[in-house]
């Protein structure tokens, strides 16, 4: 940001409060002002306390704050688009030649050999689900994904999902099952991106349940919203654990998820879709 002058403020400000609304404005005016000041330098921050006294410079801190917000909002999308380019790049040329490695094109290998290239293969993989689960989820936050919007009937889309994850399930001797407690219930949503959620949550109840569990798909509806829920027989969610559960990074056992192949990310890009549909997720 550039430097600031009171002159500025005292050109552009507008009388914003009355003295009816005097203390409620007030209280959102300080608000704002504390969140500029975290982002000025010392001088920044001298310049604009010693003209924003009252309330008529509400309106021209506010045009501050949310410009710097833009900008900055915009550069860490360039950032992140950048770090994600960079990193494609070089992984696709790694997992090119780790599949030629395993294909043996340039020569046998030894069984030793062969195995390093299968873990090699396994972690390439795992890295550019990370890259991938990543810019999803950037993109997400800051508004660059645009739902498709459309009517979409649940049980359809959640049928798809569990007869894809079928075969997962099996491997690990999991049972799935679709329960229906009502019918025709229809949402506006965008069913790529509920299908992700759906995918994203009943794949986590696979990963974490033991063998010879099962896991229930319950479709309901309370008259207005459509909802979903996904019980399985898993170790569960700590309590202390709970409240974090659907920021980034975090596992409900770090062990056991990387195990699993699990990034850290899954459960907050759901939760950053369904907030976008204006929808609900916990547990």
């Amino acid at each position: 940001m550039g430097s600031t002058t009171c002159e500025n403020f005292a050109n552009r400000c507008t009388p914003l409060l009355s003295a009816r609304g005097n203390r409620l404005m007030m209280a959102e005016f300080n608000n704002q002002k504390t969140k500029l000041f975290s982002m000025l330098t010392e001088k920044q921050y001298t310049q604009i306390r010693a003209c924003s006294k009252d309330e008529e410079s509400f309106n021209t801190l506010i045009d501050i704050l949310s410009s710097q917000q833009k900008s900055l909002e915009h550069a860490k999308s360039e950032f992140f688009s950048v770090i994600g380019h960079e990193l494609r790049t070089p992984l696709t040329a790694i997992q090119g030649s780790l599949a030629l490695l395993a294909r043996e094109v340039p020569g046998p290998l030894p069984e030793k050999a062969r195995k390093m290239v299968e873990i090699a293969i396994d972690n390439s993989v795992r890295l550019r689900d990370l890259i991938n689960y990543f810019l999803d989820l950037q993109m997400l936050e800051s508004g660059e994904v645009k739902l498709q919007l459309q009517p979409v009937e649940l049980q359809p889309l959640l049928n798809q999902a569990v007869t894809n994850l079928k075969p997962f399930a099996a491997r690990r001797q999991i049972e799935l099952a679709l329960h229906a407690a009502a019918q025709n219930i229809w949402v506006k949503a965008d069913s790529d991106r509920l299908m992700q959620v759906i995918s994203n949550l009943l794949s986590n109840a696979i990963k974490f349940s033991p063998s010879s569990s099962r896991i229930t798909v319950t479709i309901d509806s309370d008259g207005t919203t459509g909802r979903f829920s996904i019980a399985d027989q898993g170790p569960g969610i700590s309590q202390s654990l709970q409240p974090f559960i659907f920021d980034k990074f975090v596992q409900a056992d770090v062990a056991d998820d990387r195990k699993s192949g699990g990034t850290g990310l899954g459960l907050s890009i759901c939760k950053a879709i369904v907030e976008q549909h204006d929808g609900k997720i916990g547990f």
